[in-house]
């Protein structure tokens, strides 16, 4: 049987970066995202995590799994041994189809071979050195960076990351994370800088969180704890660890940053999950309780005045979900509803401060080789006054070639609107990516986000403001099994400006050595 199922895992094939971004977390589209975020997915694209490996709190704290799917997988484990192919990963409760296949770019299935056969421990080291360049009217800066990785298989692991930027030239000591993994009742030690997420996020949450008017699944949370950080911008920074006893674990933690000391304590079955966490100045108890088709989740939390929220889940059918949540945080109430399908997806969103609804339908079609997926997204957001935003996106790829439009228009102060069309090589050992960009946003209450490709571990999310054309080039060249370069190339000018406003030329380079 296994033989059969490793054979059709051949057969499969993954999907993109951004795709598979996109479902894991939620989101529902790159510019809800953060730079913390993609970090962590292009680490785990570039040194995948070992499902036949790992154990519970080095899958937890990867942020692929909830701790229900982490034991469900190491039950399976246990029952059947290693896991030879995804579609045998399908198999196990909480693993969907379309959930495996986000996994399949940041994870891997090594088997440890025939019953007796020693796993080999491997020494792993990832290096990334950057630079880039920024030259805007008689003006031009520098700016660098530097990331480093070493991982002993899935033990132990040794993070530093450093840089500086165009706004701040001084380039200090950066982010430095150290942790081991255990196997029997140590889950993890970490030192340096450190991650803490628990519960709902009402209590403890470290670094981004998406806001719940973002997408149907941003308004669950599922909780990390404590976990090692390459990230350019941590969040704690001190000692952590956890422990596990069955069902049952605890962690604790010292964040030297805030003089903050954590504990935690969890519980994990098989339809309830619970835990309690406490820091300096407020305690909270979080839960999560499964029913078929239907989800209650929420938590509350003392910090000097009471919050709370309370959230209900429903699946009708595969594939379709449901999903309300009301919440009282620093004074402020909050409640949402949305809906999500296989090609459409729907939130509505009040607070005290403002009011948003979107909507967005984006179906794929196959023809042989030729896939194409067109995209409508409408939003609305009321504050100091109506954002309104329509967003249209068509998208074909075929073999190893990808074009892509896009056409924005936001009404808000004035009317703004900006399109950009996007033409790719995907495959082989050089790619590259050419965009041509055309915009109007003559108010900065009107201005249009976009992400754009660039090099692994940069999250680029310009601001479009003014009257202008924006050109770039970015790609990679494979140079060999273990060297890599990324390149990136941009041009933007005003010529339609009332004002004068210099244009910008930015080039980046980035070398990836891989051992």
């Amino acid at each position: 049987m296994k033989v059969l199922l490793t054979f059709m895992l051949l057969l499969s094939v993954s999907p993109d970066f951004d795709s598979a971004v996109l479902f894991l977390t939620g989101a529902s589209s790159m510019e809800d995202l953060d730079e913390t975020t993609l970090e962590r997915f292009r680490a785990l694209q570039l040194r995948p995590l070992d499902l036949n490996r790992c154990s519970r709190s080095r899958l937890v704290s990867s942020g692929l799994m909830s701790a229900f799917q982490a034991a469900s997988l190491l039950d399976w484990r246990q029952r059947s041994g290693d896991i030879l192919s995804y579609t045998e990963l399908g198999l196990v409760d909480g693993f969907t189809p379309d959930y495996v296949e986000a996994l399949k770019p940041f994870t891997t299935l090594e088997s440890s071979g025939p019953p007796g056969k020693r796993r080999q421990v491997r020494m792993h080291h990832d290096l990334m050195l950057r630079a880039s360049a920024r030259s805007s009217g008689d003006e031009t800066e520098h700016c660098y960076g530097m990331k480093y990785k070493a991982a002993l298989g899935e033990t132990a692991e040794l993070n530093w990351s450093t840089r500086n930027s165009y706004s701040d030239k001084k380039l200090g000591i950066g982010t430095v994370s150290a942790a081991v993994y255990g196997r029997k009742y140590l889950g993890k030690m970490i030192l340096g800088h450190f991650n803490a997420r628990f519960g709902q996020g009402l209590n403890l949450w470290s670094g981004f969180s998406m806001q719940p008017w973002s997408s149907v699944q941003a308004m669950r949370k599922n909780g990390t704890g404590l976990s090692p950080t390459g990230s350019f911008s941590p969040s704690h920074l001190g000692a952590a660890a956890d422990f596990e006893f069955g069902r049952w674990s605890v962690a604790m933690a010292y964040s030297i940053k805030e003089k903050m000391p954590v504990g935690a304590v969890a519980y994990t079955g098989k339809r309830f999950t619970a835990g309690l966490t406490a820091r300096t100045g407020a305690v909270g108890a979080d839960f999560k309780l499964g029913f078929p088709n239907v989800g209650v989740y929420g938590e509350f939390c003392w910090q000097g005045r009471p919050d709370g929220v309370l959230g209900l889940r429903w699946l009708p059918s595969y594939g379709t979900e449901l999903i309300g949540f009301a919440r009282f945080a620093d004074g402020l109430p909050e409640a949402a509803a949305g809906v999500s399908a296989q090609s459409f997806s729907s939130v509505v969103y009040w607070s005290s401060k403002q009011a948003r609804a979107f909507v967005k339908y984006n179906p794929q079609l196959n023809a042989g080789p030729v896939t194409i997926a067109p995209s409508l997204r409408l939003a609305a957001c009321r504050k100091d006054g109506w954002r309104l935003e329509a967003r249209g996106e068509l998208q074909a790829v075929a073999w190893e070639w990808m074009l892509r439009s896009r056409l924005d228009v936001v009404k808000c102060n004035g009317v703004s609107w900006l399109f950009c069309s996007e033409a790719g090589h995907t495959g082989g050992r050089l790619r590259a990516w050419l965009r041509w960009t055309l915009f109007k946003v003559e108010n900065w209450d009107d201005r249009i986000y976009v992400y754009e490709r660039d090099a692994p571990g940069t999250f680029n999310v310009p601001a479009y403001y003014g009257k202008g054309w924006a050109l770039s080039l970015a790609g990679s060249w494979k140079i060999a099994v273990r060297h890599a370069m990324y390149y990136r190339i941009s041009y933007i000018e005003y010529p339609w400006n009332s004002d004068y406003k210099a244009p910008k030329l930015e080039v980046k380079v980035q070398y990836q050595l891989s051992l």
